[in-house]
């Protein structure tokens, strides 16, 4: 398999799975189907499923047939424009008949039959429910309430059954679902209510999305397809580079190089007052109460805990933040005025001794680290991870000082290295996308929502295994500590006096 830097993560995150995934090395080389039936392509729902999986299984495979029934011309030419415009490098057919099943390595088909002596899966969504079976059990056939948060869900979770016939993922480490329903409005399982209908309006009133990577690029697609209205500052410093490919829900081969945040703003803009800015968190917040506004409300697609805790020190009135892994997934909401812990409360950094970083950098011991003026001597080499005795050796008769600052300086550059790439795959961020956006709506419609604040299920074993993580504010976190006065500057900012 080559191991190109457009399916670079995708390819990472399958050699993590070790020994449980028997085909990591050779996945993406195999043959997929994808195909629907009638009565199902022929609901928003359906059509949405299938447009999203398609978006998704390019990002996991090279080879990917498409099979529609007779009567979807304009599935059929859209479905093409998608696949011309986002390819980058994928074998994609479309087959007036499909060729014998049994040939693919996978199925995934919309609709609602199983097809358990095939590697099929099927899927469809109805209201808040998404619906997958790879087993023997059919799926309900009512897809009439129309939402394109569940059916990207849908999307992903077949998705991520494809992933896992095209792994050969061990049973023990994800099982194949039969009949699976996922409730995107209570986090749910074994709930079979398809839950209220979308508003005819969602008013955002200046609202800010950090990060238009995997998990901002779901939350882009699905703000695109809502009725959304009102104001959005998009903020993101980076520009899409190849290996994002394997991992951005919407972009192709013609984004590489621009910057993501006027990327999302040219999408949205036709919808609702979209503004991006190229800049990180730091440097935007100084703008704020000046020349931009305030945000009210703040979607989080980020990758670290600096800027987590920077955008909960906005203190807009909710923050829903999305959160990826390999293959977990989590969406966490953090509104003001409630004993529901903040994001400085549910990720706290550890301490770091710089003794033990210089350690690690270097390989010396933390006893020697702080004799900086001795030289680096056998025994220093003799004792170090094997990993680190080359590179000491190469510093043999060196004074220590100057060998920790070699070492640190390169392990920072490694450090950055790595934050810019994370093993992924599309259909856990698009998970939490949908999560997020689930969140938002609840917020926007004033309904209630069960997090408190946050739920997370890994994507291989499914949301049957998900758990919820409440959570009350930290006593000694600034959220509790300094509540008075985040009170006076929430009400500075809206303009208000006391009574």
């Amino acid at each position: 398999m080559k191991n190109d830097a457009t399916y670079s993560r995708p390819v990472a995150a399958a050699v993590r799975l070790g020994e449980s995934a028997l085909d990591r090395y050779r996945f993406i080389d195999k043959q997929i189907l994808l195909t629907g039936e009638s009565e199902l392509l022929a609901t928003a729902n359906g059509r949405e499923c299938f447009m999203d999986s398609l978006h998704l299984l390019i990002r996991i495979c090279k080879n990917v047939s498409i099979h529609l029934p007779c009567g979807f011309d304009d599935l059929s030419s859209e479905s093409g424009s998608i696949a011309d415009r986002i390819n980058f490098g994928c074998n994609i057919r479309f087959l007036k008949e499909p060729s014998e099943l049994n040939q693919y390595d996978a199925v995934l088909s919309v609709g609602t039959k199983a097809q358990p002596a095939l590697p099929w899966t099927v899927i469809n969504s109805n209201g808040w429910l998404a619906r997958v079976s790879s087993g023997r059990t059919d799926l309900p056939s009512d897809c009439s309430l129309a939402n394109p948060i569940s059916s990207l869900a849908a999307a992903s979770l077949g998705v991520s059954e494809v992933f896992k016939r095209l792994l050969r993922i061990k049973e023990e480490r994800g099982r194949f679902f039969d009949n699976l329903t996922f409730s995107l409005f209570t986090y749910k399982t074994d709930d079979s209510d398809i839950g209220p209908p979308l508003p005819e309006s969602i008013q955002l009133e200046s609202a800010l999305l950090v990060g238009v990577g995997a998990i901002g690029n779901g939350i882009v697609h699905l703000l695109n397809q809502l009725p959304v209205q009102g104001s959005l500052m998009i903020l993101d410093i980076q520009v899409f580079q190849p290996e994002n490919l394997g991992t951005c829900l919407l972009i192709g081969p013609s984004e590489i190089g621009k910057e993501k945040s006027l990327f999302a703003e040219e999408l949205l803009k036709g919808k609702m007052a979209a503004k991006g800015y190229n800049e990180d968190l730091f440097s935007f917040k100084a703008k704020l109460g000046a020349a931009l506004p305030y945000p009210s409300v703040i979607l989080n697609a980020l990758d670290n805990i600096p800027a987590r805790h920077a955008s909960q020190d906005i203190w807009p009135d909710v923050i829903i933040d999305g959160a990826i892994s390999d293959f977990a997934c989590q969406v966490s909401r953090h509104p003001w005025g409630e004993d529901i812990a903040c994001l400085k409360c549910v990720f706290r950094e550890a301490a770091r001794s710089a003794e033990k970083d210089a350690s690690t950098a270097t390989g010396l011991r933390e006893d020697r680290v702080r004799q900086a003026f001795e030289v680096v001597d056998e025994q220093d080499i003799l004792l170090a991870p094997a990993e680190k005795k080359d590179w000491l050796r190469e510093h043999l008769g060196q004074k220590l000082c100057s060998v920790i600052q070699d070492g640190v300086a390169q392990q920072i550059s490694k450090d950055k290295q790595n934050a810019l790439f994370e093993p992924s795959v599309p259909f856990v961020a698009c998970l939490s996308a949908s999560m997020v956006i689930a969140e938002l709506v609840k917020s926007a419609a004033g309904w209630k929502s069960s997090l408190e604040p946050r739920f997370q299920f890994d994507v291989l074993r499914g949301p049957d295994y998900g758990q919820p993580f409440p959570q009350s504010r930290r006593r000694d976190c600034i959220c509790v500590e300094r509540e008075s006065n985040i009170n006076k500057i929430k009400l500075r900012r809206s303009g208000k006096k006391r009574a």
